[in-house]
């Protein structure tokens, strides 16, 4: 979600280097933006300052109406189910006065929380979606509305709601220039591979293009968005003016991950990241400065926009506001080290002068820790999310391993106890079964040994259950 009165101008390619400040993107380097959209009931113009360029995909670039490269930057709210109250456009005029940003995405869950397809008041979720767009159009900036599945992670699953509510959408904005669509955010699960998607995606395609044949679409793929490479050998038909996206945790996602996203690029894939963070996949654990910056230097390479996780005052790694931020009066002391960062890294600003040290002593999460005796791998399971959904409980739970030994330690295998009976609904960097009230994780791909010293923290599961579950 982004703001600010017009700009003249947008950048050609955001120039992001933490060793050269300096170098950072400012707002003089934007470019001419020429098309005014317009109101849907009166048919004149929505504001002054929203003179935003139409865009679109050429091979692997966005271009702007005059052909030239464009790389915008911006920020995703935290689930608008969550969190409406920073779909707000004083939130987003200082991220774009403050931070750098040019692009808001507004995530709107369709399945957790009172989703959009679960029980969650339709209308009213609308009505945020179009403040959210007025508000960023009011602020000079582009808008992304984002089908946000989760939980939910084949797009099948809602593929007739979606389809409504795009075709209701884009006949809204048909026309307007600064409104971008995102039909799948993450699609993810073991029998969602990349013909499911392609097939939805096709088929929510039809009712965009019958509304507006020039709109800029967003299609996620496979494997939380990191299944590019797939949908480079199998493209999307008729689908216009498109970017496949790509998401990624700078800690847990690193070489393998940034070589997919290289090969694609390779192959002319217009690729688009609607979602980035330098924390774990979770959200959560420490930052990846160093990973972070080696993904920031390879899309200014490659000039492929990003979309930062969250604007969100919620107690986790990955929100850029520290909790008790009000949004309506947002300031730079309320940046937490991941809003410090990636300001940093937007604007080549450094805050942590003006920013006063972040309090993390409320934090609500619940951790346990014990001793495995069997390889002397320390074991913290951190409960960091719960929520409902039809009719069933979910619960994420993060899990770090630390081997205090003088010794490597291979072929582990953690077992978990709970309150109640439970199934997994996702997982994440290991091998992980539920059985009963039990939880076994295993290594799988990754962490196979751990290292005298090492810790390893982004192995990570969603349970589902009928009730409440805490571990024993």
């Amino acid at each position: 979600m982004k703001h600010l009165r017009i700009i003249a101008s947008f950048p050609l390619a955001a120039a992001l280097c933490a060793c050269a400040p300096a170098a950072g993107p400012q707002a003089g380097d934007a470019k001419p933006a020429q098309s005014e959209p317009l109101n849907d009931t009166t048919g004149e113009p929505e504001t002054e300052s929203a003179t935003l360029s139409p865009l679109h995909a050429d091979g692997p670039q966005l271009m702007d109406d005059r052909n030239q490269p464009v790389v915008l930057q911006g920020y995703s709210t935290f689930g608008i189910n969550y969190k409406p109250e920073y779909v707000n456009e004083n939130t987003f005029r200082f991220l774009k006065e403050e931070m750098g940003s040019q692009v808001i995405r507004l995530a709107m869950y369709t399945a957790d929380n009172n989703g959009y397809c679960t029980g969650g008041d339709q209308e009213q979720l609308e009505g945020l979606i179009d403040k959210g767009v007025q508000a960023a159009v009011a602020t000079g900036q582009y808008v992304i509305i984002d089908w946000h599945i989760l939980s939910d992670g084949n797009p099948a699953q809602y593929q007739d709601q979606a389809r409504a509510f795009f075709q209701k959408v884009s006949r809204k904005y048909a026309g307007n220039p600064a409104v971008i669509y995102e039909l799948c955010n993450e699609p993810n699960g073991r029998d969602v591979t990349w013909p499911v998607v392609k097939f939805y995606a096709e088929a929510v395609i039809q009712e965009i293009r019958a509304n507006d044949k020039n709109a800029l679409i967003l299609v996620g793929t496979p494997q939380w968005d990191q299944a590019e490479t797939e949908a480079g050998k199998d493209l999307l038909k008729d689908a216009g003016n498109m970017m496949y996206t790509v998401h990624f945790y700078a800690a847990t996602h690193k070489d393998q991950q940034r070589q997919d996203l290289s090969t694609a690029y390779d192959q002319k894939l217009p690729m688009f990241v609607s979602e980035f963070g330098i924390t774990e996949a979770s959200g959560n654990g420490a930052l990846d400065e160093q990973s972070g910056q080696t993904w920031i230097d390879l899309l200014d390479q490659d000039k492929i926009s990003r979309v930062a996780w969250a604007t969100s005052d919620k107690d986790e790694a990955s929100s850029i506001f520290r909790p008790g931020t009000n949004p309506d009066s947002p300031s730079l002391s309320d940046l937490t080290e991941w809003g410090q960062w990636l300001r940093k890294a937007y604007t080549g600003k450094d805050t942590s002068e003006e920013k006063d040290s972040q309090d993390t002593s409320g934090s609500s999460e619940k951790t346990a820790e014990l001793k495995s005796g069997d390889n002397e791998l320390e074991v913290s399971l951190r409960q960091s999310n719960t929520w409902n959904s039809d009719g069933m409980v979910f619960a994420q739970f993060d899990l770090t391993l630390t081997n205090h030994s003088d010794q490597p330690v291979t072929g582990w295998s953690e077992v978990l106890n709970f309150t109640k009976e439970v199934s997994i609904d996702q997982s994440w960097n290991g091998d992980i079964s539920a059985s009963g009230n039990t939880v076994t994780v295993k290594p799988g791909q990754y962490h196979a040994t751990i290292q005298a010293g090492e810790s390893v923290k982004d192995i990570g599961f969603i349970v589902k259950s009928d009730g409440m579950v805490e571990q024993k």
